[in-house]
């Protein structure tokens, strides 16, 4: 949970929601999901939590595969695997230093994105809860020579353990469910605290849930924030922080397939994009 800011953050929420969250797989079965996120700004929120303009108006589309596997009934491993599509209209460079200003230009980047490897283990079932263990893996794999700023990761390997809680609230066809996490980073980045707490409610028998999710990350501030061109454009900057509200609507249409669509909102931010993100995603469980 470490990559781009709140568009990356939602697509990985988004998968675990439709995988089941502290719940893991069973043996041998296993999930399959391609989302799709969007996020267009021209404010980002600095060091100081305001929102000041951005050096040209961005667009942050994520194409990403997510997949799961249950190895044992407890124990469930996943991978997602982003693309990234940034632009940028209207972009001067704040740190390119000329005699004569420059024009105004539209640029833009795209490819693979940082890889993350997930794994989480149950390690206490009572009725209708669970309570697992989790970590998530990030890798170094996007791009961070795009010298716009215009990068597609963070140039970090990251290692970030967590617990993870489930409810079932049978026979209401509702759940609950929380995480919480640290996320230890290298590549002079400060770590990061992060937690979710997510509500389900269903309808047509159990085939619509509408789902909100409170998302919140901190960061622990042990290194400076960065005054980069990727930072002014709200990407991949050091301590970065928000509180988010997502609405869900998750839809199974029958033989495993399904879809989720959602409109993630920060209510608070810092040294991350000033924007709303809006993603949807099929998927297929088997």
């Amino acid at each position: 949970m470490h990559r781009s800011g709140i568009a990356i953050v939602l697509l990985a929420l988004l998968a675990e929601t439709a995988a089941g969250g502290a719940w893991p797989r069973k043996a041998g079965s296993g999930y399959v999901q391609l989302g799709f996120s969007t996020i267009g700004y021209d404010k980002v929120y600095d060091d100081a939590a305001v929102k000041v303009p951005a050096p040209g108006t961005v667009r942050d589309n994520v194409l990403q595969l997510f997949a799961e596997y249950g190895l044992t009934d407890d124990f469930t491993v996943g991978v997602a695997v982003p693309f990234g599509m940034l632009s940028a209209q209207d972009y001067v460079n704040p740190f390119l230093h000329s005699f004569v200003p420059p024009e105004p230009a539209d640029v833009s980047h795209s490819g693979i994105g940082d890889l993350v490897a997930t794994a989480r283990l149950a390690i206490l079932r009572q009725g209708g809860s669970v309570l697992s263990a989790g970590v998530v893996f990030g890798f170094p794999t996007g791009d961070t020579t795009n010298t716009d700023g215009l990068w597609l990761g963070d140039g970090d390997f990251s290692v970030a353990p967590r617990l993870l809680y489930g409810l079932s609230l049978y026979p209401l066809p509702a759940y609950l469910s929380a995480d919480l996490g640290y996320n230890i980073r290298g590549a002079g980045y400060s770590d990061e605290v992060f937690g979710n707490l997510e509500a389900g409610y269903a309808f047509l028998e159990s085939r619509l849930w509408a789902i909100v999710q409170l998302s919140v990350q901190k960061s622990t501030r042990q290194e400076p924030s960065r005054d980069i061109p990727a930072a002014r454009l709200g990407l991949y900057n050091n301590n970065r922080e928000f509180v988010a509200i997502t609405p869900k609507l998750l839809y199974k249409l029958g033989g495993g397939l399904g879809f989720v669509v959602s409109y993630a909102t920060a209510t608070s931010g810092r040294n991350v994009a000033g924007g709303a993100v809006l993603a949807g995603s099929v998927f297929y469980e088997f």
